[in-house]
């Protein structure tokens, strides 16, 4: 099944951008209940540090340059808001709600590796307007900005998986006062770890 969706005028942004990466959301099973530590038996043959990344609820920004000793750089690829066509249930998201798309890059300051990927799904109407503003602002990670103004917040890993021999993703919700507002896939590149 196709997951349907319409973009907002915004100029420049490519509603095919966002397709794949629902088709990929819509593989994850809604309304189960995960436990990040029921991943980790299958996640032997990674690397330690990368099987901590993909088993973390914390800021992937600030763990990345603690590992590797350098800034990591916040690079926004792509974002911009669409209309939902097709419900989206990990984020209580019906036909017709606005929802936001953002896709960015973590890239090592000094090597310029591009460490990992990170696609975002946010329900606007589960987010305070100026957690909004904050989180879709285009040089900062969402980490921080939950880490500095979102307290309460809580992290399910819903999905991790291997997308090829150099990619392994993981997929979670952010959830605030007991509502899912964003939802997030990062892929990793394994070369780096």
């Amino acid at each position: 099944m196709s997951v349907q969706i319409r973009a907002e005028s915004i100029a420049g942004f490519q509603l095919q951008s966002i397709q794949p990466h629902l088709e990929y959301i819509k593989t994850i099973n809604a309304g189960r209940q995960h436990d990040a530590t029921s991943f980790i038996p299958s996640l032997g043959r990674l690397q330690p540090f990368l099987r901590t990344l993909l088993v973390a609820d914390g800021t992937v920004t600030l763990l990345l340059r603690a590992y590797f000793d350098e800034p990591i750089a916040v690079e926004t690829t792509a974002q911009s808001g669409w209309v939902a066509e097709t419900a989206l249930p990990h984020l209580d998201l019906l036909v017709g709600d606005n929802a936001f798309f953002r896709q960015v890059d973590l890239i090592g300051g000094s090597t310029e590796h591009t460490y990992a990927q990170a696609t975002s799904v946010l329900n606007p109407a589960a987010l305070p307007p100026a957690l909004f503003a904050a989180l879709i602002k285009e040089d900062v990670g969402m980490g921080e900005v939950l880490r500095n103004s979102a307290r309460g917040s809580y992290r399910e890993i819903l999905d991790i998986r291997v997308l090829g021999e150099e990619r392994i993703a993981r997929t979670y919700t952010v959830t605030l006062d007991k509502r899912p507002a964003i939802m997030i896939t990062e892929v990793f590149d394994s070369r780096w770890f």
